[in-house]
């Protein structure tokens, strides 16, 4: 698996998820076992994925594609039919969302592999027979040209860290809420020791997208947020990735703690 080197103090690490039972495997693990795909397949099929549309070599992005490709209330026939209608289909949210994705944080379920936060993209293994081992067997099945009304996946995490001894992760419920579970030191694998099933409404993210979740059970209150708008004009400690606040009963505040990565 590749390592990509951290371009900021300030990079935001959301972590890849796969359902319960099984968050705490590899990446390869995951695409073979969940997906059907190869490692090597799907790596390979990324790359060119990446450099076809940074390109913007319209032939090369629509020979990837499955056909026919679904998109609302169209069908796209051909690879003709992609080539001709080529910046309705691959829209720049689109390649934007291919462009930011890192192959370290892709989203893998029974459906292919996810590219971007919300799906603009999916992939999947087109051979027959699991698992296809060449990126020829790999399609995209899935795009979403207009992503702007879609939800995370259940699964997909959100955020991930640890602050005083606990591991932290909020993962997307499918539904445009969260869940949280936590880790208690050492024993930072398995089953979390704590879940909390779904956050109170967090409002709407701030003006450059950081969100908060607020996550209660009664005696214990986590507030949550990823790096605010401003943590470039007074950096926090290298590797922060969020901001929690744990409050427990009755005392109503905590003090807000930097989450590392």
């Amino acid at each position: 698996m590749r390592r990509l080197l951290l371009t900021s103090a300030l990079a935001l690490v959301a972590l890849v998820s796969a359902p319960a039972g099984a968050q705490e495997e590899a990446l390869d693990v995951r695409l073979e076992r969940v997906a059907g795909l190869a490692p090597e397949a799907a790596s390979a099929f990324f790359d060119a994925l990446r450099k076809n549309v940074g390109r913007d070599d319209h032939a090369a992005a629509c020979a990837m594609v499955a056909y026919p490709l679904r998109q609302g209330t169209s069908v796209v026939k051909d690879a003709a039919d992609c080539q001709a209608h080529y910046d309705a289909i691959f829209t720049i949210p689109v390649r934007r969302a291919i462009g930011k994705q890192r192959y370290e944080e892709l989203f893998v379920s029974e459906a292919g592999v996810m590219v971007g936060g919300l799906g603009e993209l999916w992939f999947a293994a087109t051979c027959g027979k699991a698992p296809c081992r060449a990126a020829s067997d790999v399609h995209v099945t899935a795009i979403a040209s207009e992503p702007s009304g879609l939800l995370p996946p259940r699964g997909k995490v959100l955020l991930a860290c640890g602050v005083s001894g606990q591991k932290l992760r909020v993962s997307a419920d499918g539904s445009g809420g969260a869940s949280l579970s936590v880790w208690y030191s050492p024993r930072f694998t398995g089953d979390p020791e704590r879940v909390f099933p779904r956050a109170e409404a967090p409002g709407p993210p701030t003006e450059c997208g950081s969100r908060t979740w607020v996550f209660s059970d009664g005696s214990r209150t986590y507030t949550i947020s990823e790096l605010p708008c401003d943590a470039y004009l007074s950096p926090p400690p290298m590797g922060s990735v969020g901001r929690v606040t744990l409050s427990t009963a009755p005392t109503p505040d905590g003090t807000p703690l930097w989450c590392l990565e």
